[in-house]
């Protein structure tokens, strides 16, 4: 009799601790709602609920030995048979009755051995096997920060850090919403300033986010950002510009875009971007103003705000400024518009 068990896994659950979560290096992903978010990626411990049930079998084999004992009876009774029957001796031969007596037993136990196997396949009770599993990503959590300052394709933004990770400068105030697609991919790095001191941050701008989340932040701007068929065309007149340095915390670099629509007919994507050479602070930034009807004048104003480094080099400091303007069906002036001078400090407001 040969008795063999086989356990077999029925089931396997994977079962999450996060109590035991470890957080990893900060890293600045790419949220769902087009925001930037820093945050420390999470990985917990998990452990494995094996359910298992065990079969056991049992098998009736020849017993080899008792084969061995028989065949090796058997063959020395038959040539003790055989030497008796032929020993020319009158009457039975001694060794003509111990050659039947070993043959008789022999061959039994030579041929019994092989009849009779089977198998017999017998259901053993479930058992719950408890082991620790390898250790998976679960989530992050949001890095304690006031603050980052994020370096990117040459220049400068700064911004605060909310309680959720989000960073409060939308990476559409520096990048054209209204040409998203057209976007070159770009890495960022973030000097990050949280409770623990400063770090630094490391993360790519991708092209198809930067474009399917464009309509996202051009629907939550207070701008019109439809761009219907052109029917007349506009005459955008841009006004006087005007910048200045407000302190605060953090300081602030205000600047105000007056426009104007000559024309006979509605512009629509309205938009500027500023080009601050040598400035990084304000360098790139975008001002949205969407839709501007025929006979319609506004003045845009855009805050950016700025690290105390940047507010003191750029006090007293003569600073030149330009805003190439953009609209929907490309009538927009190709002239930039201008600003040269000492930004003024101290006002609330340009």
């Amino acid at each position: 009799m040969v008795q063999s068990e086989t356990v077999r896994a029925l089931s396997t659950e994977r079962i999450v601790h996060p109590e035991g979560a470890i957080a990893h290096r900060a890293a600045l992903v790419l949220g769902d709602t087009g925001r930037l978010r820093f945050v420390e990626p999470l990985e917990c411990p998990t452990e494995e609920v094996v359910h298992q049930r065990a079969t056991l079998e049992l098998a009736t084999r020849p017993n080899l030995a008792t084969f061995t004992v028989g065949v090796i009876a058997a063959a020395v009774g038959g040539v003790m048979l055989t030497t008796g029957l032929f020993s020319g001796r009158p009457g039975a031969s001694p060794l003509t009755y111990l050659g039947a007596a070993g043959t008789g037993v022999g061959l039994p136990m030579a041929i019994a051995p092989w009849l009779g196997g089977h198998v017999e396949v017998r259901d053993g009770e479930p058992a719950v096997v408890r082991q620790p599993g390898p250790s998976q990503p679960c989530g992050d959590r949001p890095l304690a920060a006031r603050a980052a300052t994020l370096e990117v394709s040459g220049i400068e933004v700064h911004g605060a850090v909310e309680r959720d990770g989000g960073f409060a400068i939308s990476p559409y105030q520096w990048i054209d919403a209204f040409r998203a697609a057209s976007a070159q991919a770009a890495e960022i790095t973030a000097t990050v300033d949280g409770a623990g001191g400063p770090r630094t941050v490391t993360a790519v701008l991708d092209v198809r986010w930067l474009a399917a989340h464009a309509a996202d932040f051009l629907g939550h701007a207070d701008v019109d950002a439809a761009v219907p068929p052109l029917r007349k065309v506009p005459g955008i007149v841009a006004g006087a510009l005007r910048a200045s340095l407000v302190d605060g915390e953090p300081p602030a670099v205000h600047i105000a875009l007056p426009l104007r629509n000559d024309g006979p007919g509605d512009a629509y994507a309205v938009r500027g971007q500023i080009t601050a050479p040598g400035v990084p602070a304000i360098d790139g930034r975008m001002i949205y103003v969407g839709k501007l009807a025929r006979g319609a004048q506004v003045s845009r104003e855009l805050a950016i705000p700025v690290t105390a480094a940047a507010a003191a080099a750029l006090r007293s400091r003569r600073v030149e400024l330009s805003i190439e303007l953009r609209d929907g069906h490309g009538t927009a002036p190709t002239t930039p518009v201008r600003f040269a001078g000492v930004l003024d400090a101290g006002r609330g407001g340009p």
